[in-house]
């Protein structure tokens, strides 16, 4: 017999894995060393994660790039990780990272840049004082130099940001033209477990390749002119990859 379906959405994006976000100080952190991230256990709990246009190539190959919406009904690309809520199917009991490629959006874990909302383009560098890996016994990299002033791993972290950011805003872009374009749809999919029980996951949006296909002439060149066909084509044909996700089903 078959249970009810039941309906589960990618989880939340953002700020995911973060939980104790402060701007960084170094009065206050002038002292703080933090070491290397061990494991990615603290993402084992999340089903979809935000990636930037730039990312597409290299996410397409192992992942399902679909497309949500968030506050204000803003569409935004996500990798999908699992078919389940609170699955990340890509982390093993140790807590590494199975694919190949890691999106940056976990990379640049425990720093974020943080902005108030009627400040949208003034942003602030944070961190997650919660990481397991700052402290104040010197293990580790410094965060600032004996001048107090940035050291080379936090320069490093502050350039990734900024050069993620500047992605993130390119990514908003290319968003706000399809969603124009009307071509998006939503998804579904249907799971049947082993056990005969069924359920779904929705709250997903992919392109529509009818509707792609009967644009306009002159919008079809617009996509091709600014490469977001391509980042179309790699969208669509990373959905093959969800078959893979299917067979994680418990």
């Amino acid at each position: 017999m078959t249970k009810k379906p039941s309906s589960t959405s990618p989880s939340p994006i953002l700020p995911l894995f973060y939980k104790q976000v402060v701007p960084l100080n170094k009065e206050v952190h002038g002292e703080l060393y933090v070491e290397g991230i061990e494991d990615y256990l603290h993402t084992k709990d999340t089903n979809s994660i935000y990636i930037a246009a730039v990312e597409f190539l290299q996410v397409s190959r192992e992942y399902p790039i679909v497309f949500a919406k968030g506050k204000d009904d803003m569409v935004f690309p996500v990798a999908l990780l699992g078919m389940e809520q609170n699955q990340n199917v890509f982390i093993d009991k140790k807590g590494d990272w199975t694919a190949n490629y890691i999106p940056a959006y976990v990379r640049r874990y425990p720093f974020i840049l943080a902005t108030a909302d009627d400040t949208k383009d003034n942003f602030t560098v944070c961190i997650d004082e919660s990481f397991s890996g700052f402290n104040t016994i010197k293990k580790g990299k410094a965060l600032f130099d004996d001048k107090g002033e940035h050291s080379d791993v936090l320069n490093n972290a502050v350039d990734f940001l900024k050069d993620y950011q500047n992605h993130v805003q390119l990514t908003t872009q290319f968003c706000e033209n399809i969603g124009k374009l009307d071509i998006l749809e939503p998804m579904q999919a249907n799971i049947e477990r082993a056990t005969g029980e069924k359920t779904s996951l929705g709250g997903f949006m992919g392109v529509n390749r009818e509707k792609l296909k009967a644009l306009k002439p002159v919008k079809l060149a617009e996509l091709l002119n600014t490469d977001e066909m391509e980042l179309i084509f790699m969208h669509l044909s990373s959905l093959s990859n969800l078959n893979g996700l299917m067979k994680e089903i418990s």
